[in-house]
């Protein structure tokens, strides 16, 4: 089963201080299938906010394919004019389904196995760090913490006293929330993003303090790496 809708969340995504707002970094449209072991993105730059420069605006397609030993790997890094998927920029702050697009996505989702595994470290040689930062680990983010964004958008819309807790949903079934916050982060600093830890962070509104322990039990439980001498999470 194909799951597609688009993800456009604009409110704070932290409640720790002098946060940084991650919201920009979220694609404006992404697909699942097979519980996210597949994924697509499309990340639009359509103004200074959303990170285009100069020029026209463009948008990125991103897929992925989660392999057997757990790891997530880029299948494609593609750079378009925008409008090339037949997708439009979603308004800010909506979260629509979009179901007219399934067999669109179901065509690259069927040959994403054949294709090659990207190293994003060869794209650190050819694009900027910030626009990097906002596809590839928005792609993660938006994987992992859609439900949690989507909530949280809700709440945002909703009158104080009735909102709801956007909960644990990252977690898989069975998974506790430290397993969960390690995979999570060996997506991330497999995917090239330095401030691993600071971005789940914000994605969960939690304080970096928080994910530092669970990563730390996650080592002491030996399903994490160490970081070597001088690594920063």
């Amino acid at each position: 089963m194909v799951k597609c809708l688009y993800l456009a969340y604009n409110g704070s995504m932290a409640t720790a201080k002098k946060s940084k707002d991650l919201s920009s970094w979220i694609p404006g449209w992404m697909a699942s299938e097979d519980s996210g072991v597949k994924s697509a993105c499309l990340h639009f730059f359509t103004d200074e906010a959303s990170g285009l420069k100069a020029g026209e605006p463009f948008e990125v397609l991103t897929t992925a394919m989660r392999k057997k030993d757990g790891s997530l790997a880029l299948k494609e890094f593609r750079i378009s004019p925008l409008g090339s998927h037949g997708i439009d920029v979603p308004a800010k702050g909506d979260v629509v389904p979009n179901g007219s697009k399934r067999a669109w996505v179901g065509e690259i989702f069927e040959a994403l196995a054949k294709k090659g595994e990207i190293d994003p470290k060869f794209l650190q040689e050819y694009l900027a760090t910030a626009v990097l930062r906002k596809v590839l680990t928005g792609h993660i983010i938006a994987l992992h913490y859609e439900s949690i964004l989507r909530q949280r958008q809700l709440n945002n819309s909703l009158k104080s006293g009735i909102k709801e807790k956007t909960g644990k949903s990252f977690a898989n079934k069975g998974e506790s929330v430290t397993r969960a916050t390690a995979r999570i982060y060996e997506d991330l600093i497999g995917w090239g993003e330095s401030k691993a830890a600071a971005v789940i962070a914000e994605a969960e509104g939690v304080t970096p303090t928080t994910i530092h322990n669970r990563l730390q039990l996650a080592r002491s439980g030996g399903y994490l790496d160490t970081p070597g001498r001088g690594s920063r999470g």
